[in-house]
């Protein structure tokens, strides 16, 4: 070996003392971190005589919302004006009750009493024309008829007259030139009957269809003045069936138009409720949906039985029918409250609803020790909800017990120590 050769020693792996004492620095570093960390937990001392509980429990959920509405008469007939005009006479003012046919109203209308005189005017011309047409054919057709009699009655004596100059011509006992003129004349009567049928009859073509189109325009002229006969009639406003007047909207000399509502007639044999839906729900409201409305302490079941689509004011309307009872205390006009129910009742997992869902949006709670003494923020999912109650769906268990009031002062506090146990009121 020479001086520039040397010996490499075998390196080692750290000693049991060096990996024992790595894994102690290791398990110290993790008692720090969850030191570190059990002490960012945020705890708030609170006073609890002020708060609101519930129980999670299982129950039948009804989801069902709200909405207000307004009980209307089953039955109305609206008096909208036909044809407008200047208010004469009031004879019935609004909330009495009225028979069928009685008057209510009297309108005037110059214009179309000017119309209708002037449709009569036409009316009797066409008439009277027609009257003198019919007259003149009948004068002009008994004259053709009694100058076709005449030329017949000539044809059959012209006729004789030839016969007996063809008998006296074979025996040369008349002269050629008489029996031709006989022959003659009776082919000319003929042919002048032939023409005059030929007139007959288009005369009478003809005067089939002047009658047929003087009839056609009297029918139209008597069809006007018929519609203007019962739109100056309708100016007499009347009732169109029983049953009691709304308020009037009319007054004396004022000037009305055509188609303005001036009031309706309720029957009050019947009662229904005109609900106004957010639109939210118009996807879920059908024909059949049903409800309920409680009233003097009585609960009456309801069913959509109309959906009026049109979105007014961010709502849109529906007609109710009660399904069998009818409150006896109902009233036109009144207001109630309509519960809608979306889908049938189960057997669900729920608890009240209260402030919290504001802040937290249905996202987490807190959740109530068994000891009452403390409540800690347990994150949760809701599902379905309805005024009082919401669908439980994860992060709570049956006779669980949650805080319902308000959480908006906690800021969000990972743990709520009570100054005294909790009362658990249900």
């Amino acid at each position: 070996m020479s001086q520039m050769d040397r010996v490499l020693e075998k390196r080692r792996g750290p000693s049991a003392g060096v990996l024992a004492l790595a894994a102690f620095a290791v398990a110290a570093l993790a008692l720090v971190y969850f030191m570190i960390t059990r002490s960012a937990e945020t705890r708030l001392r609170v006073d609890p005589t002020r708060m609101t509980t519930a129980r999670v429990e299982m129950g039948e959920f009804r989801e069902y919302y709200p909405f207000d509405g307004r009980v209307e008469p089953e039955t109305t007939v609206y008096l909208d004006i036909e044809e407008g005009g200047r208010v004469e006479e009031i004879f019935v003012e609004g909330g009495r009750y009225v028979e069928q046919g009685d008057l209510i109203l009297r309108f005037s209308n110059a214009t179309l009493q000017r119309s209708s005189i002037d449709t009569e005017t036409r009316l009797i011309e066409n008439l009277n024309s027609l009257n003198n047409t019919q007259f003149n054919r009948a004068q002009s057709a008994l004259l053709l008829r009694d100058q076709l009699l005449d030329l017949d009655y000539r044809i059959l004596d012209t006729e004789k007259t030839h016969e007996r100059y063809a008998a006296l011509n074979a025996q040369d006992a008349v002269t050629r030139e008489a029996f031709e003129q006989a022959r003659d004349e009776l082919q000319y009567l003929r042919r002048k009957r032939e023409l005059l049928a030929e007139r007959i009859e288009q005369e009478n073509r003809m005067t089939e269809r002047q009658l047929e189109q003087a009839s056609t325009s009297i029918e139209r002229l008597e069809l006007s003045l018929d519609l203007l006969t019962r739109i100056i009639d309708s100016l007499d406003v009347r009732a169109p069936i029983s049953g009691f007047l709304s308020s009037v909207n009319a007054e004396l000399g004022q000037n009305i138009n055509r188609g303005q509502r001036i009031g309706q007639i309720d029957v009050l044999d019947g009662y229904k409720v005109s609900v106004s839906i957010d639109q939210y729900y118009i996807s879920r409201v059908e024909v059949g949906t049903r409800g309920r409305l409680e009233l003097d302490g009585q609960t009456y079941d309801v069913v959509v039985e109309k959906i009026f689509p049109e979105i007014v004011n961010d709502a849109f309307t529906v007609d109710v029918d009660f399904s069998a009872d009818v409150p006896p205390a109902l009233r036109r006009g009144q207001r109630v409250t309509v519960e809608m129910s979306f889908g049938e009742p189960t057997e669900s997992l729920m608890v009240a609803r209260g402030g919290f869902y504001q802040q937290t949006s249905g996202r987490w709670v807190y959740l109530i020790s068994e000891d009452r003494e403390t409540a800690r923020w347990t994150p949760i999912r809701l599902g379905r909800q309805n005024p009082r109650f919401v669908e439980v769906l994860e992060g709570l268990r049956p006779g669980d017990w949650i805080l319902t009031s308000s959480y908006e002062s906690f800021n969000e506090a990972d743990e709520l120590r009570f100054s005294e146990p909790i009362a658990l009121i249900e």
